[in-house]
């Protein structure tokens, strides 16, 4: 035991000797690379403040984004959803009820994809003998409408059908069949295509003409059937229904139900379907090789990492710009109060007593409310209304200061008041200077979050961590990870910044030997 003590002495006298002679910013930095947890909490800000900077060259050249591209499609896409060609919010899947999407191009020239969503329950199917049910589509881009005719009949089954729709049930006897498509409604109109279907008891057959009246190979006009069981469900299930007919889709597809993958593929010209469980769910289909947002999307379909970064850029400074200004304030009024004292500090004193008993937020919300909110007048607000507590402190320290021995000597000598102020009094501010702008800029970041939640600060379209949070509390059910990011960046960076602030007074302080 007696050992043990004479080594822990003997290394006290080796730090003792170690810091003779070193100065308070010595020390300071020495015990800072002793303090493990303020430096990652530097580390951490550090990220967030380069992320925050180079925000646009990530978005370009990794994300492949625009952080401000709206795509409804793509809404509500979870952490590490695949992007949608065609999204369905809250789609209801009814019991034993028929689900019929039919996947078209719409658009200027048809380079876009659409889709024509039906939902049929099992009532409306027929239960007649020798009956079964017919659906038409025309998905068929340049087409005009068209009508229908059975067989040779004279009268069309469907008429008038237009671009991208899907006819009412129809009923139809089971057998062969010959399906005539035909301009307009006239029996000796021209013939766009026929088609000849096998209409089996209990199924649902949808005939759809697809394709470019001007195209080739697969892409020219054509009509095909399309066959599903409408009686084989059992109860609390329904049967979704998809036909891939758009050319402007990708050939290959695939449908999500609530982001998982239920039919894994779906060929251009061909159909798929399956059974899923009775509820409201929504239900995308995406290409095969979709991108893949990492953070998901918001309401709008924007990319949610991408507007992280870009708020963050808002957020960071704002609250930096603002504690610079106040800390310059609040530094200068402070030293001046403490070192003249008198009638300058009494008015300081009663100017700071007077403001800070008045609520801080309700004079931030009638200034920011009566002035444009944008981020200067944000900075220009928190900068000007922040600067008392640095002051009080400043004053306070520059009060012990000039009674100390150098000080007086420099007044003795003659020295400038300026120059014993900022040479003199100033640099032995230093330490307090640089905890109180960590912790404020910690503390703006609460206070302009808090504004554009209350929507008094940052405005849409512009991205703020603040009224990120506050544009998702209306989404809470359909995105939770619109709350949780937002919420997380604030709390990640205040937290650290607070640990930065308190390792920042603890090296500071002339009276810790280690």
């Amino acid at each position: 035991m007696a050992v043990r003590t004479g080594v822990v002495k003997l290394k006290d006298q080796d730090d003792e000797k170690y810091y003779a002679g070193q100065s308070l910013l010595q020390l300071a930095l020495h015990r800072l690379r002793r303090d493990t947890l303020t430096l990652i909490a530097m580390a951490v800000v550090l990220i967030l403040v380069l992320l925050a900077i180079f925000a646009p060259v990530i978005e370009q050249n990794i994300l492949g984004v625009s952080y401000s591209r709206t795509d409804p499609n793509n809404a509500f896409l979870p952490p590490g959803g695949t992007a949608r060609l065609i999204y369905l919010p809250d789609n209801r899947y009814r019991s034993q009820g028929l689900n019929v999407v039919m996947m078209h191009d719409r658009g200027a020239g048809g380079r876009e994809v659409g889709e024509v969503h039906l939902d049929l329950q099992s009532r409306q199917l027929t239960t007649k003998a020798g009956m079964a049910n017919l659906l038409i589509g025309h998905a068929s881009f340049g087409t005009p409408a068209f009508s229908v005719y059975l067989d040779d009949g004279t009268r069309p089954l469907a008429a008038n059908i237009r671009q991208n729709t899907l006819s009412s049930l129809l009923e139809i006897p089971t057998g062969k069949h010959t399906l005539t498509f035909k301009r307009g409604t006239g029996a000796e109109a021209e013939t766009l295509a026929t088609l000849e279907v096998d209409i089996a008891p209990d199924t649902l057959t949808t005939a759809v003409l697809f394709g470019r009246p001007d195209g080739a190979g697969e892409t020219a006009r054509q009509a095909r059937a399309f066959s599903i069981n409408s009686r084989d469900l059992e109860v609390d299930t329904a049967r979704l229904h998809v036909i891939h007919t758009s050319v402007s889709a990708p050939r290959t597809v695939n449908v999500r139900i609530m982001d998982q993958v239920r039919i894994p593929e779906v060929n251009y010209g061909e159909d798929g379907s399956v059974v899923v469980e009775r509820g409201l769910f929504t239900t995308g289909i995406s290409a095969m090789d979709a991108r893949t947002y990492v953070l998901g999307t918001d309401d709008l379909g924007r990319d949610h990492l991408a507007r992280l970064l870009y708020a963050g850029q808002i957020s960071l400074s704002i609250a930096f710009a603002a504690a610079i200004i106040s800390i310059v304030i609040g530094v200068t009024i402070g030293i001046v109060a403490g070192f003249y004292g008198g009638l300058i500090d009494d008015v300081v004193n009663l100017t700071i007593a007077t403001i800070s008993s008045l609520p801080t937020l309700l004079i931030l919300l009638i200034l920011v409310a009566l002035l444009n909110p944008g981020p200067e007048v944000l900075v220009l607000v928190l900068g000007f209304l922040g600067w008392f507590g640095i002051c009080r402190l400043v004053r306070g320290e520059t009060l012990s200061i000039r009674a100390r021995e150098y000080i007086v000597s420099a007044r003795a000598i003659g020295a400038p008041v300026s120059r014993i102020m900022f040479v003199h009094v100033l640099p032995n501010l230093l330490s307090v200077v640089i905890v109180a702008l960590a912790l404020d800029i910690g503390n703006l970041i609460l206070v302009e979050s808090a504004l554009s939640f209350l929507g008094f600060g940052i405005k849409p379209p512009a991205a703020s961590w603040g009224n990120m949070l506050s544009n998702a509390q209306t989404f809470f059910t359909k995105g939770v990870h619109l709350v949780i990011f937002p919420g997380l960046m604030i709390s990640i960076t205040v937290l650290c910044l607070y640990i930065i602030g308190d390792g920042l007074r603890d090296a500071f302080d002339p009276t810790l030997k280690r």
